[in-house]
């Protein structure tokens, strides 16, 4: 008997062989299960990537940007795209794109393997990129999600896209997002921009030869543009309506039909953008609102709506170019002009040059220059709060002024610098005298005047000096405008601002303006300035050139800065309130002053502005009383002192008689002019100053001594004294 040894092949094959076929069959069947599970591993990812909810393809929508009066102010945007809902986009283009692009659209689910293995062959063989056709599924895949390269792999992830979207959404999505999503030429992107570019008129107001255009359009739109090549966007419309007959959308007596309809085309319709100052002032105001930058603005599809005034935007852009261009030479001088509702802080215009594209530079914001005697306003408030009224009176002469390096010495503009004489607050202010303004000034403390010009709306830095009360220090004309805004509407700090409301793409409010008041200065006193401001288009006032052209109560200040190298003008209605500033970027002087440059401008504005729109007077607030003044001494006026009505707090107002100017009739002796005695024989009534009529009694005329004197009233002749 014969035993085997440990590890004796039966066949008398070597053990060593027989262990390697033995390892070798183990490790194929490790590779297969390996492969197996790793086959499963991917199929089960790409299963649950599948699953996976996907989002939709980014569309940039439009931002739209609407004036007051609800019109398009201007379109921002990176694609310029509204979006359109598919109950919105008509039946009948609806049918003709499935015709065209992909007419068994909600038969397939996604992708048709036909033309997909075409699209291999032409990739793998012929090697110049895929030639195939992709459903309307595969096209919002390949536009939504992917780049635009031709490639094998980019088509895989297309078709592996197409399958998410057809299981996550559903066809009437799919076709909704198709039509929101193609590109049309002429910069239009969906069915809903390209109507109104390509006709002016919405998807409804199309009729159905111009629905199928749209629809032929997205093809070739450099090749089948009606406004690029008429001839080819015709046979285009004709091969979109065969296929819709051969589909069975159209009979061919609907086709003949409808190629008798007449095609429309007012011209391409360009993006409105204009008030651009006004514009980028607005976009900064909604990016802080809504803390997102101008480039998430313009990709968003809000709907922003502003307090923007077309008609005075326009008549302020006109005013301000009229009155410039004689005076310009290579843009300069410039200038700027803001507009706002008194009221409510609205602001209607804004200009910020005469040229945008070549000086974007806003100056109505950005431009920080001496506001000059526009600043005087703020003085004389502060006064009327310490107790001053507009009847007290401040001398005009020349007077200086120590400081800490030398003495301060105010003049007035002009050959005349100094009244000599005293003059009323309200004359001072009207006329702009400096002397009075600085005295003032200089009485309340300075900062009286600093604290009041803060509260009302100034918020650059203010020097705590002398020449504060003259406007020496910068401000831009947005904020002087802010500052005069309390005094036009009965104190009421409330803030200039140009957004109303926001919509979201979808047309819900995401926000929206709600008032915002803060009484800042008493009513009455916001009056009497008023009531002095008026006086400044007046006679004798630094603008009275202009009150017979604007033919309504309106009140303002002139302002001019040394040399001339500021001119300003800010005034008010009880509708409007403007601002208007004029200087070059250089700092070089003007030909003149506010009251010559910036007032004439400011009123050819208003005029056109307001027009339309009832003159009307600025209200009297309960508490003010007026009363005769008189004009040197600033007490109740007498019948006979130079007087004026002026307006008063009540309980403020003089108590005393103005004596200098009273007068007084007496009867007198005609020999003495003193007051007559009981024997002055020739008397007579004559008028006096009070203070000038005499108080004395005659002493030459006496009783008669004879009877010569009795008849005749004078002493006999012979017996007169000799000379």
């Amino acid at each position: 008997m014969h035993f085997l040894n440990s590890g004796e092949n039966i066949d008398g094959e070597d053990p060593k062989i027989t262990r390697g076929k033995e390892g070798w069959i183990i490790l194929k069947l490790n590779w297969r299960v390996l492969c197996q599970k790793l086959l499963l591993g991917v199929a089960g990812c790409l299963l649950l990537i599948l699953c996976l909810p996907l989002a939709p393809p980014d569309q940039p929508v439009t931002t739209r940007i609407l004036s007051a009066e609800q019109e398009v102010i201007s379109l921002l945007y990176q694609e310029n795209r509204q979006l359109a809902t598919l109950a919105e986009v008509p039946s009948f283009l609806q049918q003709a794109f499935l015709a065209v692009e992909d007419h068994r659209f909600y038969e397939h689910n996604g992708f048709s393997p036909v033309s997909f293995g075409r699209a291999v062959y032409h990739n793998l063989f012929v090697r110049e990129g895929l030639q195939g056709f992709s459903t309307i599924t595969q096209q919002v895949a390949k536009n939504g999600y992917l780049s635009a390269e031709k490639t094998l792999i980019r088509k895989l992830k297309e078709l592996f896209l197409a399958l998410r979207l057809e299981l996550h959404y559903s066809k009437a999505q799919i076709l909704e997002l198709y039509l929101n999503q193609i590109y049309f030429g002429h910069g239009a992107f969906g069915v809903k921009t390209a109507a109104l570019t390509y006709f002016g008129r919405p998807l409804p107001e199309l009729n159905r030869l111009e629905l199928a255009m749209l629809a032929g359009i997205p093809k070739g739109p450099a090749l089948y543009s009606p406004y690029l090549n008429r001839e080819a966007a015709a046979t285009r419309i004709e091969t979109v309506l065969a296929r819709m007959v051969t589909v069975g959308y159209l009979t061919a007596a609907e086709k003949d039909a409808i190629l008798q309809e007449q095609i429309r085309l007012p011209g391409l319709q360009k993006a409105p953008k204009q008030a651009l100052y006004f514009l980028d002032y607005a976009l900064e105001e909604a990016g802080t609102i809504l803390k997102i930058s101008k480039a998430q603005i313009q990709s968003l599809g809000l709907t922003i709506e502003t307090t923007l005034s077309l008609p005075m935007q326009k008549a302020a852009e006109e005013a301000l170019q009229n009155r410039l261009t004689p005076l310009q030479k290579d843009l300069q001088p410039q200038g700027a002009l803001i507009a706002a509702d008194p009221n409510t802080g609205e602001i209607k215009a804004l200009v910020g040059g005469t040229d945008y594209y070549k000086t974007p530079f806003n100056r109505g914001l950005k431009a920080y220059r001496q506001p000059g005697s526009a600043f005087k306003p703020f003085v004389y408030l502060a006064a009327l709060e310490s107790g001053y009224t507009l009847a007290s009176t401040i001398p005009c002469r020349e007077v200086s002024f120590p400081t800490e390096t030398e003495a301060y010495q105010p003049r007035d503009y002009g050959e005349k610098h100094y009244h000599n004489r005293d003059l009323s607050l309200r004359e001072a202010l009207s006329t702009s005298c400096n002397i009075v303004a600085v005295t003032l000034h200089q009485r309340l403390g300075i900062k009286p005047t600093i604290n009041l010009a803060r509260r009302l709306g100034i918020t650059s830095s203010l020097e705590p000096n002398l020449s504060l009360a003259l406007g020496t220090s910068e401000v831009t004309p947005f904020e002087l405008l802010q500052a005069y805004l309390p005094i036009a509407n009965g104190g009421k700090a409330t803030p200039l601002y140009a957004v109303e409301r926001i919509y979201n793409a979808q047309g819900k409010v995401i926000w929206e303006r709600k008032p915002r008041f803060r009484q800042v200065l008493d009513e009455r006193l916001a009056f009497l300035i008023t009531s002095v401001l008026q006086d400044t288009l007046g006679p004798g006032g630094t603008a009275a050139g202009i009150r017979a052209t604007l033919r309504r109560p309106a009140a303002g200040k002139t302002g001019t800065s040394q040399e001339n190298r500021d001119a300003w003008f800010v005034g008010f209605t009880p509708d409007l309130a403007a601002v208007v500033y004029l200087g070059d970027d250089l700092n070089k002087p003007l030909p003149a002053g506010g009251g010559s440059l910036a007032a004439p401008l400011w009123a050819a504005f208003m005029n056109k502005a307001l027009s339309g729109i009832p003159a009307r007077d600025f209200p009297v607030p309960e508490g003010i009383v007026s009363h005769r003044i008189c004009r040197e001494t600033g007490l109740l006026a007498g019948l006979d002192c130079p007087s004026y009505n002026e307006y008063f707090l009540f309980s403020h107002e003089p108590t005393v008689y103005c004596a200098r100017h009273r007068k007084v009739r007496l009867r007198v002796c005609q020999k003495t002019g003193l007051l007559p005695n009981a024997h002055c024989r020739e008397v007579e009534e004559k008028t006096f100053v009070w203070g000038e009529h005499p108080t004395a009694t005659c002493e030459v005329c006496h009783a008669p001594t004879n009877l010569w004197e009795y008849i005749f009233g004078e002493p006999f002749p012979l017996l007169k004294a000799k000379p």
